[in-house]
C-alpha cells in the first residue's frame, strides 16, 4: 500500500499550456446535446412544440439565445397581427396578417385606399396593389373587399383608427422572447377598458398583445418556476397551444360586468415554447400537472460535466470570452488555469470539469474589481487565487466555530496514540445551502459485549439521527462480520458503534469502512493509531468503494492535526478508487510533499486494518483462502497461512473461547450454573 505522492493530489495541466485561444466559445458551445433539441426544435413542423429543457449554473436566456443563434434556420416567412374593427359587429373585432417588413407601405396603402373611396373614386388599383404585397391573405383580401362595399354603402366605423398594428416584428428574424415576472396579462394578453360618463367600453386598439402572441412565429422561453408559482398560467398555455388558438379571456376580471359582449376573435398562434428550469423545478410542475409529460416533445439537460482532455482548451477560451462579455479586465493564462482547478475540484476530478457559469462569472467579477484596486491591468493567477480565499472566509464561520472547540478541547479528537474501538471517521458539512463545505473529523467508538448474535447497534438509528443510507450501511457491515466470522455459527458476541458528539442526523455510506475498522479493533483488542483517519464506503465482500467530498474531508482532518500539532505521521487512508478526485489545497500538497503528511490509496478493508493496527489482517479459515483452495488446491498452504498471527486470526480465537464457554455453560447442570457447583 504505497502512499500517494504530491503530483497525484492535482490534475494534470501540462497539456494545455500555451493552447490556442478561439474566438466565440460559449456556454452554449459545450452543449451537444442542447443544440441537438434545439436544432429539431427549429425544424420541426409539428404545431406549437414544447420543449423542456433541465439548466443548472448558466444563464439560462444567454444559452438558449446562442443555442439558437448557432442553429440553421430554415427560410419562413413571418406574420405581423393586426386587430381590425369588425363590420359586422363592433364588439368583436377581427385579427387580420400581414407579411412582416411591410407595415409601413400597408398602412400607407390602406389610407389611400380609404380616402379614395370616401371620395366615390374607383380604388381598384389600390386594391390590387395591397394584395400583390400580400399574396395568399384570403382573409386579408375578404375583409378588404367587405370594407370596399360597406364604405360605399356610407357605413361609418365606430373608433376613427380602422386597424391596430398589435405585433411587428424585425424582418427575416424570427422573435425570441425570454418570459420574466409573468402575470395573466402579460403572458396572454388582454383587454383594456375606458370609462366616460358612467359607461364602460373598449375597442380594438386597447387590446393588449401579450408574450404568446408576441413571439408568434419564433420562441417563446418560460423559466419553470413562473409557472410553478402560478399554475394558472400552465394549464392556460398548454391549452392554448393544444389548440392554436388564443382568446381573450381573463379569469381574474370578471368582464362579463364590465362590456358583457365584448368578445375580440381569438388569435391564432404559431409558437415554440421552451420551459426552462432546475431538476426540482421540473420536478415541482410534474407534482402540479402529472400529465405534463403529454405536452412535452422534447426534453434535454444542460450539461455540466466534460473531459479536461476533450474540452479543456475550450474552456480556457470560453473564461476569456466570457471575460470579454461582462467587460471585465483580461485574464492571463495562469488565472484561467487556476479556475478551471476550481472548476475541477467541483467537479471532484483530476480528469472532468463542472463548468457553473453563474459562480465563475461571480468569481471572475470579484477578481477583476479586485484588479483594479491593486491597479493591475489584467486578472493573475495570485488575484484568483485571492479572491477565492476571501470567498471561503467569507463563508467559513462555521469551521472555524469547529476549530475553536477542538483548540479549547470542547471536542475530542486525537491525532496522537493508540486506542482500542476508537477511530477518526471523516465527515463533510455543507452551510449555505451547500454553497459551502468543508470536512470535519468525527470520533468513532465501538465496545463489543458477549450475547447477542453478532449484531450491530447503532446508537445514531436509535437515536433516530441517522438516514435511510447510514442504516444501510449499518447492515452491510454486519453483513461482511457475519460473512467474515459467522459462516459455520452465529458470532457469540454484539457491537455498539456510535458517533461521539455527534447530535445532528447523520445519513450517508461513507463511515462504513471506518464503522467496521472500530469493530475489528474492539473484538481483537488491538489499538487504532489515531493519527489517522480514513473514509470509504463498504459493500459486504470487504472491497472500499468511493466516496464524496474526499478533498474536504482530507483537509478537514489535517486542520485538525494543524492544531493538536503536526507530527508528520499523521495522514488519511482514502478509497483507491477515489484517486483521481483529489484535488487538494497546496498546502496539503506540500505537506505530502516534505513529508509531515501522508495520503494512503486502499481497495479492501485488510489493507485498511493493516495501516490502521501495524497488524496484517490475514486469511482466516473458512474465508476467502478456503474459496482459493477450491480452485488453487492449496489446502496445506492455506493451513500454514491460518496459523498466522494476524488480526482476524485473533478475533477468531477469541469468538472460538466465547463459543466454548458458553457451550461448558450450557452442559452445566441449572442449579450448578446459580451456585458454581
Amino acid at each position: 500500500m504505497e502512499e500517494l505522492k504530491h503530483q497525484e493530489l492535482l490534475p494534470d495541466f501540462q497539456e494545455l499550456l500555451n493552447a490556442e485561444h478561439k474566438d466565440g466559445v460559449t456556454f452554449a458551445s459545450f452543449q451537444k446535446r442542447a443544440q441537438n433539441a434545439i436544432q429539431e426544435l427549429v425544424y420541426t413542423s409539428k404545431p406549437n412544440p414544447i420543449m423542456l429543457l433541465n439548466t443548472a449554473g448558466c444563464n439560462p436566456e444567454k444559452c438558449i439565445k446562442d443555442l439558437l443563434l448557432g442553429c440553421e434556420h430554415p427560410q419562413r416567412e413571418l406574420h405581423d397581427i393586426i386587430y381590425a374593427e369588425n363590420l359586422n359587429n363592433e364588439l368583436a373585432p377581427t385579427w387580420l396578417h400581414i407579411k412582416t417588413g411591410t407595415a409601413d407601405e400597408f398602412n400607407k396603402q390602406i389610407i389611400e385606399l380609404l380616402n379614395k373611396i370616401n371620395h366615390k373614386i374607383n380604388a381598384e388599383d389600390d386594391f390590387l396593389q395591397i394584395m400583390k404585397k400580400q399574396p395568399g391573405n384570403t382573409k386579408l383580401e375578404t375583409y378588404l373587399s367587405d370594407l370596399s362595399i360597406f364604405m360605399a354603402k356610407g357605413g361609418e366605423f365606430t373608433y376613427p383608427v380602422l386597424m391596430n398594428l398589435m405585433v411587428c416584428h424585425e424582418e427575416g428574424k424570427a422573435p425570441v422572447i425570454y418570459a420574466r415576472d409573468l402575470t395573466w396579462k402579460k403572458l396572454f394578453g388582454g383587454v383594456n377598458y375606458l370609462t366616460e360618463n358612467g359607461t364602460t367600453y373598449s375597442h380594438h386598439h386597447l387590446l393588449e398583445a401579450g408574450l404568446l402572441r408576441k413571439a408568434d412565429g419564433g420562441f417563446l422561453i418560460i423559466p419553470a418556476e413562473e409557472l410553478i408559482h402560478n399554475p394558472m398560467l400552465w394549464f392556460k398555455l398548454k391549452s392554448s397551444l393544444d389548440s392554436g388558438l388564443l382568446d381573450w379571456e381573463n379569469p381574474v376580471e370578471i368582464t362579463t360586468n364590465i362590456v358583457p359582449f365584448f368578445n375580440p376573435e381569438p388569435t391564432p398562434i404559431n409558437v415554440k415554447v421552451i420551459i426552462a428550469g432546475s431538476y426540482f423545478e421540473i420536478a415541482e410542475l410534474h407534482n402540479l400537472d402529472p400529465l405534463c409529460d403529454r405536452s412535452f416533445y422534447l426534453r434535454t439537460d444542460i450539461s455540466s460535466y466534460f473531459s479536461i482532455r476533450e474540452h479543456g482548451k475550450d474552456y480556457l477560451s470560453y473564461i476569456r470570452s466570457l471575460v470579454s462579455y461582462n467587460g471585465y479586465l483580461p485574464i492571463n493564462d495562469e488565472a484561467a488555469l487556476r479556475l478551471l482547478k476550481f472548476s475541477c475540484r467541483q467537479a471532484e476530478s483530476q480528469k472532468d470539469f463542472v463548468l457553473d457559469e453563474n459562480t465563475l462569472t461571480n468569481i471572475i467579477c470579484e477578481a477583476s474589481g479586485l484588479a483594479a484596486r491593486k491597479e493591475s491591468a489584467e486578472i493573475t493567477g495570485e488575484i484568483i487565487e485571492e479572491t477565492l480565499e476571501h470567498r471561503i472566509f467569507r463563508s467559513n464561520q462555521s469551521e472555524e466555530s469547529s476549530s475553536d472547540f477542538v483548540r479549547d478541547k470542547q471536542m475530542l479528537l486525537q491525532t496522537q496514540g493508540e486506542v482500542i474501538g476508537q477511530i477518526n471517521g471523516l465527515s463533510v458539512i455543507s452551510t449555505y445551502a451547500e454553497d459551502f463545505e468543508y470536512g470535519e473529523p468525527t470520533r468513532i467508538t465501538a465496545t463489543i459485549h458477549s450475547g447477542g448474535e453478532g449484531d450491530i447497534s447503532d446508537i445514531e438509528h436509535k437515536a433516530d439521527l441517522a438516514g435511510q443510507i447510514h442504516t444501510k450501511a449499518m447492515m452491510i457491515i454486519n453483513g461482511y462480520l457475519t460473512n467474515t466470522f459467522g459462516r459455520d455459527e452465529s458470532i457469540p458476541v454484539s457491537a455498539n458503534l456510535v458517533f461521539e458528539q455527534s447530535y445532528n442526523e447523520i445519513d450517508g455510506d461513507s463511515a462504513s469502512l471506518t464503522g467496521l475498522c472500530a469493530i475489528l479493533s474492539a473484538m481483537s483488542r488491538k489499538p487504532i493509531k489515531q493519527n489517522l483517519s480514513l473514509t470509504g464506503s463498504l459493500d459486504q465482500l470487504g472491497n472500499v468503494q468511493p466516496v464524496g467530498g474526499l478533498n474536504e474531508k482530507i483537509e478537514g482532518f489535517y486542520r485538525i492535526c494543524k492544531i493538536q500539532g503536526i507530527t508528520g505521521t499523521q495522514g488519511v487512508i482514502i478509497p483507491e478508487s477515489n484517486r483521481q478526485s483529489l484535488v487538494l489545497n497546496d498546502e496539503i500538497v506540500n505537506a505530502v510533499k516534505n513529508g509531515s503528511f501522508h495520503i494512503y490509496p486502499v481497495k479492501t478493508v485488510d489493507e485498511a486494518v493493516e495501516l490502521l493496527t501495524g497488524i496484517k489482517a490475514g486469511l482466516i479459515e473458512g474465508r476467502r483462502k478456503a474459496d482459493n483452495d477450491q480452485q488453487n488446491s492449496s489446502s496445506g498452504e492455506a493451513e500454514a497461512g491460518s496459523q498466522e498471527t494476524t488480526l482476524y486470526n485473533i478475533i477468531r480465537e477469541y469468538l472460538d473461547s466465547l463459543g466454548e464457554q458458553e457451550t461448558r455453560v450450557r452442559k452445566q447442570g441449572f442449579f450448578a450454573r446459580i451456585f458454581g457447583k
